[in-house]
């Protein structure tokens, strides 16, 4: 019904939605600051009026309204720039790693420099021309032998300096991975705090903020996809290496977290036959055979105490590819080898409810995107130039010793090198000069004819000629593994025939027919492989450095997009509060009017 008691409540409500706009307005400018924080509206909406039709509704001219009230309180909030902000997000910080790292990479190389392994090798070559040139002069041979341990140094540097790289971002992957599986746990805390609420009918505009904080920072780590669910919820799903997508927060039947790999452990027999057992720190290595079973080291939850192991049957090669880069080739009588390059899967999902049933299911993740894949992508990348440095330090072992000991078989002769280059699969890392060498260079062998042979002349540098012409001989580097791959590759006699171990030239380089080397058209000088190690490394930390100015720029755009449609501005605010603040004086006006009103009807109307 209408009345003075009516309006008196129509005022009521007025200043009761204008006071709690004043709140609305009073929080959003308390979080102007605030990350995440999403400016929030009181939306005002009339309240039910009387006078709907009824046979008990009296005669009236028309619905007669009952005021205002807060129909509820929601956020500003646009869902697609969300969506393209953490897509981009994922994509920068993927880049942003490889920029950091393949900088790292090339401070390490130094190249161009007067310090780097070009240079290095440089002076190498230059040395042995000028002991060719004068090849009785102790200070040539002091020279090479300097030079060549320089080398030997270098190359074992910068080997060893990439393994310290390696471990770093081995170490970042874990902290990553720890700090990936608190989101987690804190975005599925969040989900049902947020269900309680929507069950009682309201809006949680604060907890779906932080929630949205927390996807933000979640999608710097990895890519992701996000999928609705009842009562405000999300789920997270994440990209599998088989290619499916599986959500890491609910789907406990498959998966329920995220774990890193520390290690995984193999036994089997190396390329000589020996039982070994292998780590990541072992790595590359051949081996002759497959192992039956290898045992995977995870740290789970961010608990790095308490590493779960799980054993894993191996059965084949495609079994084995799953946990490792894993190349098959061939041995010198065409049995099949493995050559394990790297551990695969850095990161992987694991099953809650079977850990917690003591047993561990893992299933290797393959992120879209994101710092996480970046860095994983650099594990295999640094892997990569190790590789390129254990086939340039083998390459120049076994073409300077073959000549230099005058034979294919290595305890035959004296080797420039220390002949454990030639054989091991981590050469760069053991490359060094002869120490017999080092200490006495006049052991150095310069000339056609070895000392002691009928036409020996302390006065030939024809060995020294041919060791200098390396630089410029093109080979096949991947494919020289022996000093008998050497020869077959790059080494002709007079006539034009590849010399090898079973001919007689091959085991005597002084045979007066003296070898020379020919350039393999399929192949490239060693100077020429490390430079187009390192051009490869320039294009591709050039590349990360311009997709990182490019997405910097468009999530800049994309942030002030969401900032202008979710950021709280003040001068906004401020018009806001001046609305209220009036309608509010406003609205106790009129109580007063009212109440003015009343206190005619109750006593002026009995007046005399």
């Amino acid at each position: 019904m209408s009345g003075l008691f009516n309006t008196f409540n129509i005022a009521r409500r007025g200043m009761f939605a204008q006071q709690t706009a004043l709140n609305v307005v009073s929080h959003n400018v308390s979080n102007a600051n605030t990350e995440g924080y999403s400016v929030q509206r009181a939306n005002l909406k009339t309240s039910e009026p009387f006078g709907m039709p009824s046979l008990t509704t009296a005669a009236e001219p028309g619905q007669i309204g009952t005021g205002v009230e807060v129909g509820s309180i929601t956020r500003s909030r646009d869902e697609f720039l969300d969506y393209y902000v953490r897509k981009e997000t994922s994509t920068l910080k993927n880049y942003e790693s490889r920029e950091q790292f393949l900088s790292e990479i090339e401070a390490i190389f130094t190249e161009p420099s007067d310090t780097g392994l070009a240079t290095l090798m440089t002076r190498f070559w230059d040395s042995l021309q000028g002991l060719a040139t004068n090849p009785e002069s102790s200070t040539a041979r002091t020279l090479v032998a300097s030079n060549g341990d320089a080398l030997a140094s270098g190359i074992r540097h910068n080997y060893t300096q990439l393994e310290d790289l390696e471990a770093n971002i081995s170490d970042l992957i874990q902290n990553q991975v720890f700090e990936v599986g608190s989101l987690f746990t804190q975005i599925k805390d969040l989900n049902e705090q947020i269900k309680a609420v929507v069950v009682g009918g309201k809006i949680p505009n604060d907890l779906l903020d932080r929630r949205d904080l927390l996807l933000d920072k979640l999608s710097e780590r990895f890519g992701f996809d996000i999928e609705k669910t009842g009562y405000m919820g999300v789920k997270i799903k994440a990209k599998m290496a088989d290619g499916t997508y599986k959500d890491v927060l609910t789907d406990l039947t498959v998966n329920n977290g995220l774990a890193y790999v520390n290690d995984i452990e193999l036994t089997a027999k190396d390329k000589n036959g020996n039982d070994v057992t292998i780590k990541k720190k072992d790595i590359p290595v051949t081996l002759s055979e497959l192992p039956s079973s290898i045992k995977v080291i995870v740290y789970i939850d961010g608990d790095i105490n308490k590493p779960q192991t799980k054993d894993v049957s191996i059965s084949s090669v495609d079994d084995l590819k799953k946990y490792f880069n894993v190349e098959t080739a061939k041995d010198a009588n065409g049995n099949d080898v493995y050559v394990v390059k790297n551990i695969m899967p850095h990161t992987v999902f694991y099953d809650a409810a079977q850990l917690k049933q003591g047993t561990l299911s893992i299933t290797p993740a393959d992120f879209n995107n994101g710092s996480l894949k970046g860095l994983d992508s650099l594990s295999f990348e640094i892997n990569d130039y190790k590789t390129q440095l254990n086939n340039l330090a083998k390459a120049i072992a076994i073409s300077v010793n073959t000549i230099h000991s005058n034979s294919s078989d290595l305890s035959v002769g004296v080797n420039f090198f220390d002949i454990s280059a030639e054989t091991s699969d981590q050469a760069a890392k053991v490359l060094s000069i002869n120490s017999d060498i080092l200490k006495d260079p006049q052991k150095i062998n310069a000339g056609k004819y070895l000392n002691g042979h009928a036409n020996y002349s302390a006065g030939n540098g024809d060995r020294a000629i041919l060791l200098g012409q390396l630089r410029n001989t093109r080979m096949e580097l991947l494919k020289i593994n022996s000093r008998e791959d050497f020869l077959k590759n790059v080494f002709f006699d007079d006539l034009g025939n590849p010399i090898s171990s079973t001919t007689p030239s091959g085991t005597n380089l002084a045979d007066s027919n003296f070898a020379k080397l020919v350039s393999n058209n399929s192949g490239t000088t060693l100077d020429n492989y490390f430079k187009s190690t390192i051009a490869q490394l320039g294009v591709s930390n050039q590349e990360a450095k311009r997709m990182v100015t490019n997405q910097e720029a468009l999530l800049d755009q994309l942030i002030v997009r969401r900032e202008s449609v979710s950021g709280v501005s003040l001068d906004e605010e401020m018009t806001n509060m001046m609305q209220f603040q009036r309608a509010y004086e406003a609205n106790a006006k009129m109580i007063s009017v009212i109440d003015q009103l009343l206190d005619v009807v109750v006593n002026g109307l009995v007046r005399r």
